[in-house]
């Protein structure tokens, strides 16, 4: 009996994976369009070996797919048309099962025989499968064992097109002088054929030719409708089964950066306009090391280590791009989610759509596209096709795909199927610098607005939070107080009793607030700080640190930065230099002298405090000693979406820079 070593620790017997339907015929079931799958039909091929095999495609498309076999890596759209049907459609990738086979007898030399009759389209039916991930697990073996032994639905058609299999595989072994034909067939077919292959079959009354098959390169904005698992997975398949796993990549060369022009000691920021295709190469390059494993005897991707390359990634190019960076707790949570989001659904190992929605969810549309983007990777798509291109998802093919929109902000663009607004650049980067040449800095209107009105919400909250602290609850005796509390009665309800409340108002109103998005302790990340007045009655006086805005120039006079930490106070015109004051001197870092001056300034009881810990005791001691009161929220209390539409700023070189300013600031 042949067998070849698994690597995880098992047997393959081939003899059973593959098993003889009659003499000289073997059966080697696939799971369509599954990576997995196509490692396991090398291992095979590779393991037996045979002078000849079968595939489970139409004999009327034959000379078009060879073409598009020729093609790979580069993934092709096989279309064949019938005047009285749809168009059946092909997608010719790496981690099909069947292009792995014409490969593998493309490169050997071996023959290869189109088993499919070509009859009218019917309507589609999902079989549902086992997860070819439990291959890692199963052994491929005991996989496709179990996976023959499913219950497939069956109509008219099925039935004719087994009977048509059948009789083709045996007239293409009738024709072999060798003795062995391995067929390569869906695991719906291969019980059914099985049982055909002993008797007399007639020959299907089938198309033997089509009027139009036509072969089309596919946009790369494709990959992610169409192919069941992710592109970069088949990229990391396409590297393993070449043998060219890259030498180290990296790790900065696959993270999207935006690229720079340095002019007079500032930065001009231009979008992304380095080489797509060469950031591709190497992180198909990085994944190709970090995430594939020995499955059946060849190198094959890991759904899961991919997804940890994946996030990887992701949360860099996420920090290059917009100043911040991911929790553990969120990467945490993005694989916990993952996990039971694809259990739900039946699977073992999450895929494309589980991952953005988990990146959605524990952080944001940025992050999310992120992920997608990442995920997405497949070099060899990238570039002008010799052959006509077309665009395709999967409700064009009736997959049962799901679209996910992403709203981002502050982002290098990037290709996507929908048309976005381009990032302004200069004809001569000059002309931004000189733009510079006013004395004075302002600020940019609209997000004076935003931050103001999220300073008035935190006031609120802050009250309301202290009120229901004050507030308290007890059983109904003389009076209603302030009402009846419903909840309180339902969770008591065994007592019988009717529970109320008694509202008490917050001692005071809240006058600052601080929000403390990074404390920066070694002063390394934020290093400009800045103290400015109120304009009008509706603008409170301010007071922040952030990211040197000299080193993101968006438009003449324009720059960009992002807040470390800032301050707010009321009414206006008050506020001195606060990083200048000599009371401030004893304050242990840049966050430490914004709680000072909020204290200070206050003309309210109590001072709000954001940030992701409680101030120092000594802080708390300062404030009480000045008869003020500082009220912590926790920064992972807020929402995330609205924090990020707070922490960037935009500072014009003069008011005259407001003019224009709308068509720089995104």
């Amino acid at each position: 009996m042949s067998r070849v070593r698994d690597e995880i620790g098992s047997d393959i017997d081939v003899d059973a994976a593959a098993r003889f339907a009659a003499p000289g015929i073997r059966l080697l079931p696939i799971v369509h369009d599954r990576v997995e799958s196509a490692a396991i039909v090398r291992a095979v091929l590779e393991r037996l070996e045979p002078p000849a095999i079968a595939v489970e495609l139409p004999r009327s498309i034959q000379a078009v797919a060879e073409q598009a076999i020729e093609r790979l890596p580069r993934i092709s759209a096989v279309l064949s048309f019938e005047r009285t049907d749809e168009p059946t459609v092909w997608i010719v990738s790496p981690g099909d099962p069947l292009a792995e086979g014409l490969r593998w007898a493309r490169d050997r030399g071996r023959r290869v025989f189109f088993v499919d009759p070509d009859f009218p389209c019917s309507p589609r039916h999902r079989d549902p499968v086992p997860d070819p991930y439990a291959t890692w697990s199963l052994g491929a073996g005991r996989y496709l064992e179990l996976l023959t032994s499913q219950r497939f639905a069956r109509d008219e058609l099925d039935v004719k097109r087994d009977q048509g299999i059948a009789h083709l595989i045996q007239k293409a072994y009738g024709s072999l002088e060798e003795d062995e034909l391995v067929c390569l067939l869906g695991a719906a077919h291969i019980e059914p054929v099985c049982r055909l292959l002993g008797g007399e079959l007639a020959h299907p009354f089938s198309r033997r030719r089509r009027p139009i098959v036509e072969i089309r390169h596919l946009t790369r904005d494709s990959l992610t409708g169409v192919l069941p698992d992710v592109p970069i997975a088949h990229a990391v398949w396409e590297h393993c089964r070449q043998g060219s796993l890259l030498p180290a990549e990296p790790f900065e060369a696959a993270v999207s950066r935006p690229v720079s022009i340095v002019r007079h000691g500032l930065r001009l920021i231009r979008g992304r306009s380095e080489d797509d295709e060469s950031r591709q190469r190497s992180l198909a390059g990085l994944a190709a090391r970090e995430a594939s494993r020995p499955l059946t005897g060849v190198a094959a991707p890991d759904r899961r280590a991919l997804a940890a390359l994946v996030w990887k990634v992701a949360a860099a190019s996420y920090l290059a791009q917009t100043g911040e960076g991911v929790e553990p707790w969120q990467r945490r949570l993005f694989f916990d989610y993952s996990r039971r989001q694809a259990r739900l659904e039946g699977q073992l190992a999450a895929g494309l759509y589980e991952w953005v929605i988990a990146a959605r969810g524990v952080g944001n549309d940025n992050l999310a596209w992120e992920v997608f983007d990442t995920a997405a990777c497949y070099p060899w798509q990238a570039g002008e096709a010799e052959i006509p291109s077309v665009r395709l998802d999967g409700d064009d093919l009736d997959l049962g795909t799901r679209k996910v929109r992403f709203r981002r902000r502050f982002l290098r663009t990037k290709r996507r199927p929908v048309p976005v607004r381009a990032r302004r650049a200069p004809e001569d980067p000059g002309e931004w610098i000189r733009g510079f040449d006013s004395a004075g800095l302002c600020s940019y209107p609209p997000e004076d607005l935003l931050i103001e009105d999220y300073g008035r919400f935190l006031q609120k909250k802050a009250v309301s939070i202290l009120s229901s602290e004050r507030s308290k609850t007890e059983p109904f005796s003389t009076s209603l107080l302030d009402g009846i509390d419903l909840r309180e009665t339902l969770r008591n309800a065994a007592d019988g009793r009717v529970y109320v409340s008694e509202r008490v108002q917050a001692p005071g109103e809240a006058g600052s607030v601080v929000v403390i998005f990074d404390p920066d302790s070694e002063d390394l990340r934020f290093p400009f700080r800045m103290t400015w007045l109120g304009e009008h009655d509706q603008e409170s006086d301010m007071a922040f640190y952030s990211t040197d805005p000299t080193t993101q120039v968006v438009g003449p006079g324009i720059v960009r930065a992002t807040y470390g930490a800032f301050m707010l106070s009321a009414p206006r015109g008050r506020l001195s230099d606060v990083w200048e004051d000599e009371d401030y001197r004893v304050a242990r870092g840049k966050a430490e002298v914004l709680i000072m001056a909020a204290v200070d300034y206050s003309e309210e009881k109590i001072v709000v405090h954001v940030a992701a810990r409680p101030p120092a005791s000594r802080m708390k001691r300062y404030a009480v000693a000045r008869g003020k009161k500082i009220l912590h929220l926790p920064l992972a209390s807020l929402s995330s979406t609205a924090i990020e539409k707070i922490r960037v700023l935009h500072l014009l070189a003069g008011r005259d820079k407001r003019r224009f300013a709308k068509e720089y600031v995104w």
